[in-house]
């Protein structure tokens, strides 16, 4: 009987193992996906003005602090996103991939580049630490990054795709 425990043990463990496993696969997969869609897609109407800057915020997202020019620190939650404008870079600008790709010290789990229309993004899930990773979202001069839990990986890249998005400058 014992035996039999340890037995019907051992492969729960497995499965829970496994399972744990490909999740990770599955969250950067659809993330990349849902990224890709909002790029393509219509841009949302902007609900927010920062200085000469145009950009809608989801639901439960709010604007830390005061924001400068180039950046301005959005949250949701325990969350912090980075908000980078460099205004001397155009839609089609590859600036922020170009150096990320060069830096070495990355741990790059997964990297997608998209285009259409003169403009050039990515998306790009880094290793942070065992059970975070950094999600970066980019369109031309526009970036913004956090810091995620696996679980929230599709869900945060589809957001932060979408307020990437619908940034215009005046």
């Amino acid at each position: 009987m014992t035996r039999n425990w340890m037995r019907f043990l051992f492969v729960s463990l497995a499965v829970i193992l496994l399972v744990g496993c490909s999740s990770i696969e599955d969250e950067v997969e659809d993330g990349i996906e849902n990224a890709k869609l909002v790029f393509q897609s219509d841009a949302e109407k902007p609900n927010e003005k920062i200085n000469n800057m145009k950009l809608f915020i989801p639901s439960g997202f709010s604007i830390e602090d005061e924001p400068d020019e180039t950046n301005i620190i959005l949250s949701k939650g325990k969350d912090s996103y980075i908000l980078f404008l460099n205004p001397n870079e155009l839609p089609g600008s590859r600036l922020y991939y170009d150096l990320m790709m060069a830096d070495t010290n990355l741990n790059i789990v997964e990297e997608k580049t998209f285009e259409q229309n003169g403009r050039f993004g990515f998306v790009a899930i880094l290793e942070n630490s065992e059970e975070k990773y950094e999600l970066i979202t980019s369109i031309g001069g526009i970036k913004l990054s956090t810091i995620s839990k696996q679980q929230d990986i599709a869900g945060n890249l589809e957001k932060m795709m979408t307020i990437v998005r619908s940034i215009t400058t005046n």
